[in-house]
């Protein structure tokens, strides 16, 4: 949709996460793509979207949250993601958090049914230049498209990713997985203002974590698609 716009809203804890969900399922309803969430271990969460979303007033699929405890959070959500009805590009945003748990917000029903075409799969990737290393992995042929990526950056500087393999971009050189860091404490400013500067981010195209401190660190796909 040419005429949307990123924003980002914070939900207080305990319950930032279900918050996130249900802001997310109120119309005009987010579609694939078109919602990054950060899922902070204090319970408090942070949501990037593109604002009209393009499911409308639709009530099918609907955003649901998950949480995943320690210590096997990240592997338990990626065995969930991966379980019929699975969840297909822009249909999912994890984070995979420092203490080993891990939340995710998806849509139910997701839409690779009893595929196996494409498997969800995580990485860490280590300081220094975790975030580099991240975008290379990007990149790298079968390279992953829209919607097929999301972030979290852990405390210590490693880089943890969430992705689709194989990613639909094959072995096209463009467009290209970028990443940058946003300092606090008005990251987030900077971050959407970054993400709506022409040629814009479209939907999928971007996955991005917002830190307790305001910083954010974004990876996007470049040139955008929108205008």
């Amino acid at each position: 949709m040419a005429d949307q716009e990123w924003q980002f809203q914070e939900f207080v804890a305990p319950n930032g996460d279900g918050a996130a969900a249900t802001f997310l399922n109120d119309p005009l309803r987010q579609g694939r793509g078109e919602a990054s969430a950060s899922l902070r271990e204090n319970g408090t969460a942070g949501l990037l979207w593109l604002e009209p979303g393009s499911l409308g007033n639709a009530t099918e699929p609907a955003w649901q949250v998950l949480e995943f405890p320690a210590p096997n959070g990240e592997k338990d959500v990626v065995e969930f993601l991966n379980a019929p009805p699975r969840q297909a590009r822009g249909e999912a945003t994890a984070s995979l958090r420092d203490n080993g748990s891990a939340g995710v917000i998806y849509l139910e029903p997701g839409s690779l049914g009893n595929s196996t075409a494409q498997t969800w799969q995580s990485a860490d990737y280590y300081a220094p230049n975790s975030e580099q290393q991240a975008v290379d992995f990007l990149n790298a042929a079968a390279r992953q498209g829209p919607g097929e990526a999301s972030v979290t950056p852990r405390s210590n500087g490693a880089t943890r990713l969430l992705w689709l393999e194989p990613g639909s971009l094959g072995d096209s050189a463009a467009p290209t997985w970028q990443y940058k860091n946003f300092h606090g404490p008005d990251g987030v400013q900077a971050a959407l203002a970054f993400l709506n500067a022409s040629p814009r981010q479209g939907a999928g195209e971007a996955t991005g974590y917002v830190r307790n401190d305001g910083s954010a660190l974004v990876f996007y796909l470049e040139p955008g698609s929108g205008s």
